[in-house]
């Protein structure tokens, strides 16, 4: 819990300035998104020098695993699964449309959604399920694991408050702890404990399953990364109304529990040793 606190108040500490030296040589940027951007730079600089505190001693440990390719297919078609299984029980979050609507954009547009789908996927994916779920299930033992990480998941996605007046912000030396104390200000006002929260939860766990069966993690990279390009590709899916509507969850539990099912069913079968993909 020290180092990731540490983590939190070197990244306040050190962005105004890491933010002004950059800025001058891309451009205006988003001070609040290149604070997250800094804080998870100093979060996977810190899991490495202590990787071997953690049990990561190699890739194969985070679950970067041959094979790729097809746990990476399974979970795009899991994702196509999910979203469309919720057309099918809560088409409000089609929004309102008198056609089958046409994907948003151009080629251009789609690149740079599969881009930001890509990577979002895999940042969150090694350090939820990789590093987060990995540590916990070498200490507390596969469901406390799950449950714990998927609730961690779930509160991450509420740590994204921008300061009041945004729009005004001017950056000086304490900019940095306004963003991280406006970033825990939804987590203190509880609003996790609503639908959107046990969705997210939910997804977690959905993820975290994904995991642990075979702990190779092209599969929940898979399946993260199909739902936020399926969503965000598309004008005519709501993303608001995707995760504000209780009966997402009922799809979530479902899917998890079938992922459950077949990783039990199957998980005492195949005990050989997979390759490491990269070292």
């Amino acid at each position: 819990m020290g180092p990731d606190f540490f983590s939190f108040i070197l990244a306040a500490a050190i962005s105004p300035f890491a933010y002004l030296l950059f800025s001058s040589i891309s451009g205006p940027l988003s001070f609040v998104r290149f604070y997250h951007r800094i804080l998870e730079i100093i979060l996977l600089a810190g899991v490495f020098l202590f990787r071997k505190r953690l049990g990561l001693y190699r890739w194969e440990d985070i679950g970067f695993k041959r094979p790729v390719f097809r746990p990476l297919l399974y979970g795009l078609g899991w994702a196509i699964g999910i979203v469309g299984f919720s057309f099918v029980i809560e088409p409000d979050i089609l929004g309102n449309i008198s056609r089958f609507p046409q994907a948003t954009g151009s080629i251009e547009d789609s690149l740079k959604i599969f881009s930001k789908a890509a990577a979002v996927a895999l940042i969150e994916e090694v350090m939820m399920r990789g590093i987060l779920l990995g540590v916990f299930l070498r200490s507390i033992g596969e469901l406390p694991a799950l449950v714990a990480s998927s609730g961690v998941f779930a509160l991450s996605h509420f740590l994204n408050n921008q300061p009041q007046n945004y729009p005004d912000f001017h950056l000086n030396l304490g900019s940095g702890f306004r963003v991280l104390l406006e970033m825990f200000q939804p987590v203190l006002r509880l609003e996790w404990i609503s639908i959107q929260g046990l969705i997210l939860f939910l997804l977690g766990l959905l993820l975290g399953i994904a995991y642990i069966n075979g702990k190779n993690i092209w599969q929940p990279i898979g399946i993260h990364g199909g739902i936020v390009f399926l969503v965000h590709s598309q004008s005519w899916i709501e993303p608001e109304r995707l995760l504000s509507d209780s009966k997402e969850s009922v799809i979530l539990v479902i899917f998890s529990a079938i992922l459950w099912i077949f990783y039990r069913k199957y998980s005492g079968k195949s005990k050989g040793k997979l390759n490491v993909f990269f070292l």
